[in-house]
């Protein structure tokens, strides 16, 4: 038996029916003539008793599509069907070229095209679009003086009441045929489904991988039992959800990448409950269109301690890495393309190298690539280079000068099975340099005056201020030890760069201490042009500090551009060599040098500075405030 139901409006075509099922031998599950009322309801009993497709026609077939989630097989009527209908239209009216009105729904039929010459009559289609328009219709279809209607059931009904000539359509044997051919191969298509599916979820669920799958809105579909045991939580607890919302700190900017066609391949890391993932996706890509994504999710073998090097970890510089990618606080463009490769690269066993000016956020990024990498568990061991003098250098480092070699007192050997941080590592001697470049690429280490093979799994980080080719073609940094640093490079753009950061973290910084000391002060918009245009060397370090001060010297509520300039000028004055003696440049416009000038000699009388300037005092008070002279004047 077919799991099918055939839902007919008239009992002379359910005769037609019968017979079609009789020839192709085929038995269905339901057959039954119904209304258009309970068309629905019937579909719904249907499928409570097995249904998994439902033939109809006409408004009961948009009926039930509309309310119910079932495939729905339409029955339109034959162009050959509606050739015998208008052969018999032309007996009843006794014309060889009646006009006819046809008054029904669009998918009623086949198609209408060229049917008039083809049977030698007018033609005039009246499309319903609700039931309740059949009356109106076929008034109009009379007005436009047709001689017949052909139509469904309501049609019949009204021309039959006011005595107008009309025709029920049939469905025939040929288009109950079609759609039952048509019925059959969908369920034949939904069983190959379903046994497709019951493979897929068998190699997901023998996969020793984890696969999530999304849709294009990056919500869960699908994730096999290895993600399961991951997450602790069954399927039907993240179905649904947002991928970001169950995987934490999963980057879905570059999940959009896929999802948009902008990138063929995604790959990235992250941490489920401290297991640490390798994650390569791929699109979903039919006929043109995305439609979601597949991740494959691989377990990376983390690092684990021995025993013998606990005590490593207690060496000076040895802290937790407390930090990962949600810290970062910048946002822009090119900051989340940094983010993207440091989580590539976390993965990865070789050196990682940031370059990045002070206050760029590069010990963060550090901590965040330990804390995303195989060494997660192993200690992580921040050394500033620059604080050590060469020979602490190598004492720290290698643990050069100690005569008691038979407990760990090097970093290197420290950080075994996790991560050395060199802060300023273009600050390393040049003999630290060549060890250095020894331990971790070739695993060779000085002992003894002799070099001596041995493996520390170690993972090292290097950042430096300054660009190390630079330095290379100066001769103050080895060219091996450069090129074997920068293959994993990630350079961290200053704030400058980006004017809108200073925007935004002018705001975030002014309401931190707004906060902090009960102040309301806030910065006009040629103040925070100034702020725009400023050098800011120290990135986000310098910035925050120069905003606190702001907030706590502030003796106006708005604070002007003249101020900020001034304050610029005397936190980060310009110097000059004169003579061998260092000499601050006071960079101010000459007018405002002109204006101190007048206000000393005539002791801060506005009213006559203004006269000997040939301006108003209200156009005194202004420039007094644009070059933040006002503050010494009360103004």
């Amino acid at each position: 038996m077919k799991q099918i139901a055939i839902l007919l409006p008239r009992q002379t075509i359910l005769k037609y029916a019968q017979n079609v099922l009789e020839k192709e031998k085929t038995e269905v599950q339901f057959l039954k003539v119904v209304d258009n009322s309970n068309a629905v309801v019937e579909a719904k009993e249907a499928v409570e008793a097995g249904a998994r497709v439902i033939m109809a026609r006409g408004l009961q077939a948009t009926l039930i599509k509309e309310n119910l989630n079932i495939p729905v097989v339409e029955m339109p009527i034959t162009v050959r069907e509606i050739g015998f209908m208008i052969l018999k239209a032309k007996n009843m009216l006794k014309k060889d070229h009646p006009s006819i009105g046809i008054v029904a729904f669009e998918n009623m039929f086949e198609s209408l095209d060229e049917l008039d010459e083809l049977f030698g009559f007018d033609l005039h289609f009246y499309k319903l679009n609700e039931l309740e328009d059949t009356r109106n219709l076929v008034s109009q279809a009379i007005i436009d003086g047709v001689d017949l209607i052909i139509g469904g059931v309501k049609t019949n009904q009204i021309a039959f009441e006011i005595g107008f000539p009309s025709l029920f359509m049939e469905t025939g044997e040929e288009s109950i045929k079609k759609a039952l051919h048509l019925a059959v191969h969908i369920l034949d298509l939904a069983e190959q489904e379903n046994h497709n599916k019951a493979q897929i979820d068998t190699l997901l669920d023998t996969s020793f991988s984890g696969i999530i799958k999304i849709n294009a809105y990056q919500e869960i579909v699908a994730v096999n039992r290895v993600i399961e045991q991951l997450l602790g939580k069954p399927t039907s607890e993240v179905i649904g959800f947002p991928i970001d919302k169950v995987f934490d700190g999963i980057d879905t900017e570059s999940i959009n990448g896929i999802l948009s066609g902008r990138e063929e391949l995604y790959s990235t890391s992250f941490s489920i409950r401290n297991q640490l993932l390798m994650v390569v996706g791929a699109p979903i890509q039919y006929d043109g269109h995305y439609s979601g994504a597949i991740l494959t999710c691989h377990k990376v073998r983390m690092a684990v301690r021995e025993e013998g090097l606990e005590s490593g970890a207690k060496l000076a510089g040895s802290h937790l890495a407390v930090h990962n990618y949600h810290h970062i606080l910048r946002e822009s463009v090119e900051i989340k393309r940094c983010i993207k490769l440091a989580r590539a690269y976390g993965i990865s066993k070789n050196p990682v190298f940031i370059y990045g000016e002070t206050g760029t956020e590069k010990e963060i990024f550090a901590e965040a690539i330990h804390n995303n990498s195989p060494q997660k568990g192993g200690p992580f061991i921040h050394i500033n280079c620059s604080t050590l003098s060469p020979e602490e250098q190598k004492q720290v480092l290698f643990g050069f000068g100690e005569e008691n070699r038979k407990k760990p007192v090097s970093a290197l050997e420290a950080a075994a099975f996790g991560t050395v941080f060199l802060d300023q590592v273009d600050r390393l001697s040049l003999e630290c340099q060549y060890l250095l470049f020894k331990a971790v690429r070739d695993r060779l280490f000085w002992d003894r005056d002799s070099m001596v093979k041995r493996v520390l799994p170690v993972r090292l980080i290097a950042c430096a201020g300054k660009k190390l080719e630079v330095l290379v073609k100066q001769g103050k940094f080895r060219e091996d030890l450069y090129f074997y640093l920068s293959a994993l490079e990630i350079s961290l753009p200053s704030i400058r760069k980006e004017p809108e950061e200073i925007r935004r973290f002018t705001g975030i910084f002014l309401e931190k201490y707004n906060t902090a000391y009960s102040r309301y002060v806030e910065i006009s918009e040629a103040a925070l042009g100034v702020m725009e245009e400023y050098f800011w060397e120290g990135n986000l370090l310098q910035l925050e500090s120069f905003c606190e001060r702001l907030v706590l010297t502030a003796h106006r509520r708005k604070v002007e551009e003249g101020m900020v300039q001034n304050l610029l000028q005397e936190l980060y004055p310009i110097t000059r060599e004169d003579n061998g003696i260092g000499q601050i440049v006071k960079n101010q416009n000459p007018e405002a040098l002109r204006i101190e000038m007048l206000m000393e000699r005539f002791n801060g009388r506005r009213t006559e500075v203004a006269k000997e300037m040939k301006i108003s005092t209200t156009t005194l008070w202004r420039k007094m405030k644009r070059y933040g002279i006002g503050n010494s004047y009360d103004v």
